[in-house]
């Protein structure tokens, strides 16, 4: 081993503690220690190093039973269809689903299952939080010919930017956070301008308000919404419902 690639090997593992899997992050460790003992390197970094020294934590991710998630896991790389109970907390449904795992992807420190459901006859997003209970099933499930590449799907599910059609919106951030915000990427096209005031203007199309108005409450009285105007009255009209609750 090149002393970067047993480096990148070792903050690989690290990354992984995001894993809601005790047990496969105990297997991770184990194949590390085994790879250190050879010592290929006379400057090989040790485990003690690793986790003093670089470490990951996730905010307000949703929490993942670890049976589920080795279940998950085991059916997506066997390409084994499951069954599982589905809780809709805006709807305060559970349903039965049957579906064929295809990608397990995480957003924001948070997992989700993208699978073909059979109940819906197309791809779906499953919050690996939201399962239930799931059971292995034998009988194989048949994926359609036109089903959408997984990376399309997720391009149009998940972030600012989702679906076929996209609003630009225009936020202004106040000098005193404007430096942080230019750090920031909240869309890989997005157009940053400065004022002379030091204040910073960003640029970027979204799918729906959503999200975005949660980032921009986020912020409070550091950011104003220049653009569209829709998107402003929603802003507007939170702060007042806002100000009812604290008033």
């Amino acid at each position: 081993f090149k002393a970067d690639e047993l480096m990148a090997l070792c903050l690989a593992l690290r990354l992984a503690s995001t894993l809601p899997d005790i047990s496969l992050k105990k297997s991770l460790y184990k194949i590390l220690e085994k790879f250190l003992t050879y010592r290929f390197l006379d400057t090989a970094p040790s485990l003690e190093d690793l986790r003093e020294k670089v470490s990951v934590k996730n905010i307000a991710y949703y929490r993942v039973e670890e049976t589920i998630f080795h279940k998950v896991l085991h059916a997506l790389f066997n390409e084994a269809p499951i069954e599982i109970s589905y809780y809709t907390p805006h709807k305060h449904e559970l349903t039965e689903r049957v579906i064929k795992p295809l990608h397990l992807f995480c957003y924001m420190g948070s997992w989700h299952l993208i699978a073909f459901c059979t109940l819906k006859n197309g791809l779906r997003d499953f919050a690996l939080s939201r399962i239930r209970n799931m059971g292995m099933l034998s009988q194989p499930v048949k994926l359609p010919k036109a089903l959408p590449p997984i990376k399309d799907y997720i391009r149009k599910t998940f972030g600012l930017m989702r679906g076929e059609e996209s609003i630009e919106v225009c936020l202004r951030f106040t000098p005193e956070i404007s430096s942080w915000i230019s750090e920031q990427v909240w869309f890989s096209g997005q157009e940053v301008s400065a004022d002379k005031d030091g204040s910073l203007c960003l640029r970027f199309p979204v799918a729906d308000f959503g999200e975005i108005k949660r980032e921009i409450l986020k912020y409070g009285s550091s950011v104003e919404v220049l653009a569209p105007e829709e998107l402003r009255d929603e802003i507007r009209s939170e702060i007042k419902r806002m100000g009812k609750v604290y008033g």
